[in-house]
């Protein structure tokens, strides 16, 4: 077998390695929530003057417009007193909820890599009421939320990383890829020999 081609086979074999490697990369780059205050599912019974969600990663504050949080009861009333506020993985958004019951805090942000991840988790109020809640959101802090990706009460949320069935398939993809990468190479050394010249 002429150098020439296996040298061409051996750099298709880690083209592919490369790109089986790149998915992966990119699938699990997005922000995911971690933590958050309140945390998902519990119940409050103390005054909250702010929610505060954790990321995995640095929220992306493009100018004070990274991150639009929304923070409504059942009957989508509207307790954020202010506009979401970065930093680093943080966001924060100053609230006065009102009666006792059930809210959700839906989110937007700005990942790390540049693309923008929403989504929702869900608490149970049974503080001092200290608003009345407002039909809409503040105009000044943006009204377009994209729909959650999982809407619901997850304790935590995870946007739109790989999943694990992904992760194995990528990973299976890449052993076969150096399998291959591993005949290549033993072809290689096989012709070497053959060319050699016998005494």
């Amino acid at each position: 077998m002429p150098r020439t081609k296996i040298l061409a086979a051996l750099g298709a074999a880690l083209a592919a390695a490369a790109l089986a490697v790149l998915p992966a990369t990119a699938a699990s780059a997005h922000d995911y929530l971690v933590s958050s205050t309140p945390t998902a599912g519990t119940t409050v019974t103390t005054s909250l003057p702010q929610v505060t969600l954790i990321f995995d990663d640095i929220v992306l504050d493009d100018g004070g417009h990274g991150a639009l949080v929304q923070v409504t009861d059942a009957s989508s009333k509207h307790y954020e007193t202010g506009c979401a506020t970065v930093q680093g993985r943080d966001v924060s958004v100053p609230v006065a909820l009102g009666a006792a019951g059930t809210y959700r805090v839906t989110w937007q942000i700005v990942s790390a890599d540049g693309h923008p991840v929403s989504n929702s988790i869900e608490f149970n109020y049974k503080g001092p009421a200290a608003g009345q809640g407002a039909t809409g959101p503040l105009k000044k802090c943006g009204t377009t939320i994209s729909a959650p990706a999982a809407e619901g009460t997850a304790t935590v949320s995870k946007g739109t990383t790989a999943s694990p069935l992904v992760i194995g398939i990528i990973a299976t993809a890449g052993g076969l890829v150096l399998l291959a990468i591993v005949a290549v190479v033993i072809v290689v050394i096989r012709s070497g020999r053959k060319a050699a010249p016998t005494e």
